[in-house]
């Protein structure tokens, strides 16, 4: 997504560098997202931009044409 481009439910927000993503999250609107903070713990909503992150950018997944995205 181009910079500065508006985030919509169902983007998938990323955290790092560009050589090393650490944490992706699914933007849920309202400036939030759901995502696993760490492994083995629940699932949570949380911000999706705080001071000093390392918020990476933004992409927006395809529509899928209902057959999956993997051949069968």
């Amino acid at each position: 997504m181009p910079p500065g481009a508006p985030l919509l439910p169902g983007d998938l927000v990323f955290y790092g560098v560009p050589e090393r993503v650490h944490h992706v999250g699914l933007f849920l609107g309202g400036g939030r997202m759901v995502n696993a903070p760490r492994f083995g713990e629940p699932v949570q909503v949380a911000y999706h931009r705080w001071p000093g992150d390392d918020y990476l950018g933004a992409t927006r997944p395809a529509a899928s044409d209902g057959r999956g995205l993997l051949p069968r």
